[in-house]
């Protein structure tokens, strides 16, 4: 039976070694105190948990939550701009010493030749056109020639059927001024033009000539400037035929203005020529001055513009494009046809349906009465624009006339009221290149955080993989501690428990047998006698 002495010393024992094991558990998790006095590297943290007085102690760490409620506060403010995602933009003027020419559409603003319109053609758009009334009857004799008026009331209106197969898309380019008629000299860098300079386009205004048009990667070679000025550019001479205008409702043409219609553009951009361009006016010569510029924009979420546009008719997105591919899934929903200018293979619209549905559908359309959805156009993130400013001179109509006495009889008053002299070139061969840049890149975000982080912690990041570190450890070690507990044994201790007789008496005068034997031990089941 052990003695009272070696139950205490085996306490003792196990009291240290627990004590021990204790402390080699801190020393496996660092323990705070120990990390921020020894290993961490933020500044001020070791005057805050490392020796000295406690007035030394406390402003220091004053100095630390301040330092870093200052950090936190700059740091939330840099996240939320960040996250605002503001652009800058950057302008350049960039010298070249070769300038791809635009392409440059040109419409008459009279969109049909009272010459060219047919007997048939009246049967079956005069009405519409607002040119005859129900008895094809004109509405409006005064505006149009006498040898016009003379033809139409010579007809028997009885005698010409209408034709169920009627084509739209040829009376627009049969009744549309043609190529040969309204251009009378185009030269480019004072040389003739060619045939295969100019290609046929159709737009709201009718039938339309293109220069320098884009027709495929293979077949196309852009016309360039390599020197700034008039000379270098394209120089046109137009006759309007204002004696051919015909007064029609169609799309607000032909009523007051006389004129051709001007639009730049890129060679691979379908032209929109009824909204945009220039307008040049006969009896005098237009010089028209072009800058180039490209504006480059940052895509979402910095901007709404369009990256890839999903278009099906065009090889390449541009807002034109879009509007006119938009346009032409209006008139075929509400109508069940297409415009003759609208590309696609869908049936082209007879008569009736172009001047009752498409024509109101599509006014609708560029006026913005439709619902929104039915048309969503963004700008492309790469744009190029052609910048131009006008300046005009008077004609010299008696110069002209002696010029045209070889190919054409014109008069003086002929000139004045339907040549038109146009001359386009770049003013100089640099053009503006403007590109949106983020306010704030993912890289100057850390710059900044990184930068705060020093100047008012004096970490880095560095810093930051220490705490995670330190974070780490404490984490493993609490989990590997409370592990070890669970699994560790309990170690069972005999205490001797003191077992109190039946009865007591008083036994300050007893002997130390009567003693013995009132209390006895209770030693599991180990003989008290031999203690």
């Amino acid at each position: 039976m052990p003695t009272m002495a070696e139950i205490a010393s085996e306490i003792t024992s196990k009291m240290d070694a627990d004590i021990e094991e204790n402390a080699r558990r801190r020393q496996k998790r660092l323990y705070f105190p120990t990390w921020a006095s020894e290993v961490s590297d933020i500044h001020g943290m070791k005057h805050v948990m490392g020796r000295g007085s406690i007035c030394r102690r406390f402003v220091w760490l004053v100095i630390l939550l301040g330092s870093t409620s200052v950090f936190g506060f700059q740091t939330l403010r840099t996240i939320q701009n960040y996250l605002k995602f503001n652009h800058v933009t950057k302008l350049d003027i960039l010298f070249e010493p070769k300038l791809d020419m635009p392409a440059l559409t040109m419409c008459n603003l009279n969109k049909y030749r009272s010459s060219a319109i047919t007997l048939e053609d009246i049967v079956h758009v005069g009405f519409s056109l607002g040119i005859v009334d129900e008895n094809h009857t004109l509405i409006y004799p005064h505006l149009y020639t006498d040898e016009f008026v003379e033809k139409l009331e010579a007809v028997d209106w009885d005698t010409i059927k209408e034709d169920e197969n009627y084509n739209m898309t040829d009376f627009t380019i049969r009744t549309g001024h043609q190529l040969k008629d309204l251009i009378h000299s185009c030269q480019w860098k004072e040389e003739e033009c060619v045939e295969d300079d100019f290609v046929l386009s159709l737009t709201h205004l009718g039938a339309c000539y293109t220069f320098n048009k884009y027709i495929d990667a293979d077949g196309f070679s852009s016309h360039n400037a390599t020197i700034a000025g008039a000379a270098n550019g394209l120089q046109l001479i137009l006759d309007i035929e204002e004696i051919e205008y015909t007064p029609t409702n169609d799309l607000d043409a032909g009523a007051m203005d006389a004129g051709v219609k001007i639009m730049l553009h890129r060679p691979t951009e379908p032209p929109y020529i009824k909204e945009l361009g220039f307008a040049v006016a006969p009896g005098l010569h237009t010089f028209v001055q072009m800058r180039h510029e490209k504006i480059t924009s940052e895509p979402y979420p910095y901007t709404d513009c369009e990256e890839d546009g999903d278009i099906e008719h065009f090889d390449h997105y541009s807002l034109q494009a879009c509007r006119i591919e938009c346009e032409t899934k209006i008139i075929e929903k509400y109508c069940g046809c297409r415009l003759p200018e609208q590309p696609g293979n869908a049936k082209v619209c007879n008569p009736p349906e172009t001047h009752e549905c498409a024509h109101i559908k599509l006014v609708e359309a560029i006026e913005g009465l439709l619902p929104n959805e039915e048309c969503n156009c963004r700008s492309p993130c790469d744009v190029e624009n052609y910048h131009s400013s006008l300046s005009t001179s008077r004609l010299r109509a008696g110069f002209l006339k002696r010029l045209f006495k070889d190919s054409h009889n014109r008069t003086e008053e002929y000139i004045r009221q339907n040549i038109a002299v146009v001359t386009i070139y770049y003013e100089a061969l640099n053009y503006e290149e403007i590109d949106q840049i983020p306010e704030m890149s993912f890289t100057m975000l850390l710059a900044t955080m990184g930068g705060n982080m020093g100047l008012f912690l004096g970490g880095s990041l560095l810093t930051v993989i220490q705490i995670l570190e330190y974070c780490f450890d404490e984490t493993v070690g609490c989990f590997k501690s409370e592990r070890e507990v669970t699994e560790k044994k309990p170690t069972t201790v005999s205490w001797p428990v003191v077992i109190a007789p039946a009865s007591t008496k008083d036994t300050t005068n007893g002997t130390r047998d009567e003693y013995k034997n009132r209390w006895s031990f209770d030693n599991g089941g180990v003989d008290s006698g031999n203690m």
